[in-house]
């Protein structure tokens, strides 16, 4: 027998002799969707504790939402109108307007200005879809007006606050998740 083979003989002995290992306990990692809701949860709990010890009243937005429920079709015809604009820009650019010779740098505000003077007048086209759409579009108002106020608070100031430290990622939380928590629940409140 050659040495190489007696050698892996007797390794393979130590091996069968020696005890099997328990495989290590493994840690419980923490579900993000958890630490997420918990997050969200209590920064619109906070948010909505601060507005009740402040108005005394639990229900205090209801009264706001119904009245931002009534510009429904201005405010949408003003996100169609910066829609519009920053399409009119980025349009221009895509299909290289602003390369065009002698009148290339104006190409690009002149797009993006008329765009947003199309968008403009959008407002009596969706007041005239929400009352094709009946009774749905009274259910949704209040989330149609919410949508456009939560989005420019996130875009402005909570995507902003990512990198910080969790405690002021946190308060900046507090109002976007007061926001959507209460546009959530006061919604069937302003339709009734």
């Amino acid at each position: 027998m050659s040495t190489t083979t007696t050698a892996a003989r007797r390794a393979a002995r130590r091996k069968l002799r020696q005890p099997v290992e328990a495989p290590a306990e493994e840690t419980a990692e923490r579900d993000p969707r958890t630490r997420w809701a918990v997050f969200n949860g209590t920064a619109a709990a906070a948010g909505h504790l601060a507005i009740w010890s402040v108005t005394g009243d639990p229900m205090a937005g209801a009264h706001l939402m119904a009245r931002m429920t009534v510009s429904v079709p201005e405010l949408a015809a003003t996100g169609i109108t910066v829609g519009c604009l920053v399409a009119g820009w980025k349009g221009a650019a895509l299909i290289h307007l602003h390369k065009l010779p002698g009148v290339g740098r104006w190409a690009r505000p002149a797009a993006a200005i008329a765009a947003a003077l199309w968008g403009q007048g959008t407002a009596p086209v969706v007041r005239d879809v929400m009352y094709a759409a009946e009774p749905w579009s009274t259910l949704l108002a209040p989330l149609l007006a919410a949508g456009p106020v939560a989005a420019a608070y996130w875009w402005g100031l909570d995507r902003r606050a990512r990198q910080a430290a969790p405690a002021l990622r946190w308060i900046v939380r507090v109002p976007l998740a007061t926001f959507i928590v209460s546009s959530l629940l006061y919604a069937p409140g302003v339709v009734l």
